[in-house]
């Protein structure tokens, strides 16, 4: 050493980064709450105005078909995805299942009673209100399902989604059986 002092770099102390948490995410308890209203909310529709019997049948198709349609597996590439059908008929047959099911509301009034205008926004407001259901369940459903499918594997999933909605629509059933009987 001939007494050179090559320069020392200058120390620094270690930058403080922040530490990334790593979140776990939970159950998805306000979605499936929110999936189990949604379906009360149906049960008493379906049950309410005492339609014919066949709409818990057809209701009853439906909730498996837009549930599966909407949360299917990731898609294996190269293999054609046809799903969404599933998804839109089960929309469809809840949406016409409704339908049918509110048309009975006031089915005891007298038609000469009402005016033409007011019969045909009911009837408009109330088909809209049946379509806002379907599209909210489809949405609340597809959001629970997807977080489900991120926690847990795809059946567990799928059987948790099943019976929050064949619980909520049995459950707003007969609460709507049990109101009818009473009055």
């Amino acid at each position: 050493m001939n007494g050179s002092n090559p320069k020392q770099p200058k120390f620094t102390p270690p930058a403080q980064g922040k530490r990334r948490r790593v979140v776990k995410l939970g159950t998805p308890w306000a979605l499936i709450t929110t999936l189990f209203v949604v379906y009360i909310l149906i049960g008493l529709l379906l049950s309410m105005p005492e339609p014919p019997f066949w709409v818990w049948i057809t209701s009853l198709i439906a909730i498996p078909l837009l549930i599966f349609g909407c949360n299917r597996p990731l898609n294996i590439s190269g293999k054609r995805d046809f799903g969404w059908i599933l998804a839109y008929l089960g929309a469809l047959l809840m949406a016409v299942t409704l339908a049918v099911a509110v048309n009975y509301i006031g089915s005891d009034q007298s038609f000469e009673t009402v005016r033409f205008f007011t019969a045909i926004a009911a009837l408009a407001g109330l088909t809209l209100g049946v379509v806002i259901l379907t599209g909210i369940a489809a949405i609340v459903g597809t959001a629970a399902g997807r977080r489900l499918l991120s926690q847990g594997g795809y059946a567990r999933s799928m059987t948790v989604l099943m019976s929050t909605c064949f619980f909520g629509i049995c459950l707003g059933g007969l609460i709507g059986l049990a109101v009818t009987t009473l009055n």
